[in-house]
């Protein structure tokens, strides 16, 4: 058994990593698609890798000289979606000051890959179901009908029929996205490919970080085979590179990789406490708010001017805590920039923006 599997012995040309009997079925199934102009849903727990593989199919496609376009539809906000995906016209709205064209047209001739596809609003999936069937659609502000040539690979870490029965997707576009399914198992359904994973960060990210790591122990390696790796290759890789960084030696050896999950795990659990203060200090807040025309006027823990406020008049400490309390819940499994808006109830640029306008004043005060 090799350390590595080539996925160009399945008639595809971009190396990935694998030497599972459940990745082989995946590339089989990149090898049947790939040369088809079929719409595709990859499923799969984040962290993954469900955009390489939405790479492989293209690249092993007659459209591989064409554009390969990548949108996180969580990444846009409700506002800007139908925009980013079918661009706008001049003057379509206060900000137009020129033409814009949409990732649909952007991606002509070549293939898109949609992440995320389950957050894309109702309003804009009766648009997107039409580009589907007709490739067809017309620009926000616009009446000209344009038209395109695109594979769509969609893909969701979510279940589309539960958003389906809860009336947040449209029961028409779901069926005609899943014409292919590819499911990507979680990584401790293939505890044979950490191995190779492992071997191959070892090396990438040694070079990344000018270390001079020869190679990695099989005591290490079993540790690491043993465990669960909720947050699947991405986390894998996170603590290869900890581990990495924090090494004194040139062989990585159990104690390193125990000492970095260690790390990043007590990195979490202080960060957990400190959420609950942040919590608390909210908790606090509620029961001191005024009444307003004979109301309690409450502010909830995931208050969208929370941040905005600490900015013009917080502390430097109080900045660092809420904003490193953000980006914790950004790192772990379970959520991600776009939950920490969604939670806030701003959109992903104003959370940027807000973050930004933080680090300024906290270098100012450094």
């Amino acid at each position: 058994m090799t350390e590595k599997t080539i996925i160009q012995s399945y008639g595809v040309t971009r190396d990935i990593i694998s030497e599972s009997a459940e990745m082989q079925a995946v590339f089989r199934c990149v090898k049947q698609v790939a040369p088809t102009k079929a719409t595709v849903l990859i499923t799969g727990e984040t962290g993954v890798g469900k955009e390489i593989i939405a790479q492989a199919i293209h690249e092993s496609s007659p459209r591989n000289r064409a554009p390969f376009k990548v949108m996180n539809c969580g990444a846009i906000s409700t506002e800007l979606i139908q925009s980013e995906l079918f661009g706008h016209e001049k003057g379509a709205f206060t900000t137009a000051i020129k033409r814009h064209r949409g990732i649909f047209e952007q991606a002509n001739k070549g293939t898109l890959f949609l992440d995320e596809v389950g957050e894309i609003p109702l309003e804009a999936q009766a648009k997107f179901l039409r580009v589907l069937e007709r490739q067809e659609f017309s620009p926000v502000g616009g009446e000209k009908i344009i038209k395109v040539d695109v594979r769509v690979i969609a893909a969701t870490n979510v279940n589309l029929k539960t958003a389906v029965r809860e009336k947040r997707f449209r029961e028409d576009l779901y069926y005609r996205l899943n014409l292919f399914r590819i499911q990507i198992p979680p990584l401790r359904n293939r505890r044979s490919d950490i191995g190779p994973l492992v071997f191959n960060f070892v090396l990438q990210l040694s070079k990344e970080h000018n270390k001079s790591i020869t190679g990695i122990t099989q005591e290490a390696i079993n540790y690491l085979q043993n465990a669960n790796w909720y947050g699947n290759v991405r986390e894998l890789r996170n603590v290869i590179e900890t581990a990495i960084i924090l090494t004194e030696g040139e062989e990585l050896k159990r104690e390193d990789v125990e000492i970095a999950v260690e790390n990043l795990n007590a990195y979490d659990e202080d960060l957990d406490m400190n959420s609950a203060k942040v919590s608390s200090s909210f908790s606090i807040e509620t029961e001191h708010s005024k009444k307003f025309n004979g109301k309690l006027h409450t502010r909830p823990i995931e208050d969208n001017n929370r941040l905005w406020e600490l900015i013009q008049g917080g502390t430097a400490s109080e900045i660092i805590a809420y904003t490193t309390f953000m980006r914790y819940q950004t790192e772990i499994p379970r959520h991600s920039k776009q939950d920490i808006a969604k939670g806030l109830q701003i959109s992903v640029p104003t959370l940027d923006k807000y973050c930004a306008l933080a680090e300024e004043i906290l270098k100012k005060d450094s």
